[in-house]
């Protein structure tokens, strides 16, 4: 099998349903949501024709992470991970994302019966974070050897990741109902951060023009990525 050959797709599952090729699906939360999320997703890809695919990358949209050095154990990096939030409504199965370049490890929870419910469909599928996937496409370039804020904004959320002396300094993600909100989460987390409005810079991945124009009044060095949130 040629690498053309291998087929691939991607599915966001979010709190309240699932995205598949940009489109967002609305399953509404209450009794049986995960048998019902599990047959609209099935029924969408059964319609794409793409129940069959090589490979599947899952990303996970939610708020239970927590990021610990790669030289702490793996075990205590889980009870830190339990500890350090409130216990999830369902079992939860916990997946690793490793930067083994910089010593961090990610770890975030999938409710047990959904992570169990992708693999019997897709045997070989990837569980993927969206706020480490952020941090890892910028924790390798340049920029980031000063201080800086690098934000995602989209509709409903805001992932951030601060680095400072060249490191990983914070790393958050926030559920926003708009620019205002967003744009709260972002001054926060740059005041808390100890970032200079007049010296360092934060490069913002999409959001709205709203958003980048308000956020402009207050940062003095603020870059508009061209990349999709």
């Amino acid at each position: 099998m040629t690498p053309q050959d291998v087929k691939k797709i991607s599915i966001r599952l979010l709190p309240d349903g699932f995205s598949y090729l940009n489109q967002f699906h609305s399953v509404l939360p209450g009794a049986d949501y995960n048998r019902r999320l599990q047959e609209a997703i099935l029924e969408t890809l059964e319609t794409a024709a793409d129940g069959d695919a090589d490979e599947c990358v899952c990303s996970i949209e939610n708020t239970r992470f927590c990021l610990t050095p790669l030289d702490v154990e793996p075990s205590l990096a889980r009870l830190m991970y339990e500890t350090s939030l409130p216990s999830a409504e369902n079992e939860e199965t916990t997946v690793e994302m490793r930067d083994e370049a910089h010593g961090v490890r990610f770890t975030f929870g999938i409710d047990s019966e959904l992570y169990h419910f992708i693999l019997r469909n897709w045997p070989c599928a990837t569980f993927v974070h969206p706020l480490f996937e952020l941090y890892g496409q910028w924790a390798v370039r340049e920029e980031v050897k000063a201080d800086c804020m690098v934000a995602d904004a989209g509709e409903r959320h805001v992932n951030v990741v601060v680095f400072r002396n060249g490191g990983l300094f914070l790393a958050n993600r926030f559920e926003v109902t708009g620019a205002d909100n967003a744009l709260y989460h972002l001054m926060n987390c740059w005041t808390q951060c100890g970032l200079d409005v007049l010296d360092d810079t934060l490069y913002l991945q999409g959001g709205t023009k709203e958003l980048g124009h308000d956020i402009g009044q207050y940062i003095k060095h603020c870059e508009i990525q061209s990349c999709e949130s």
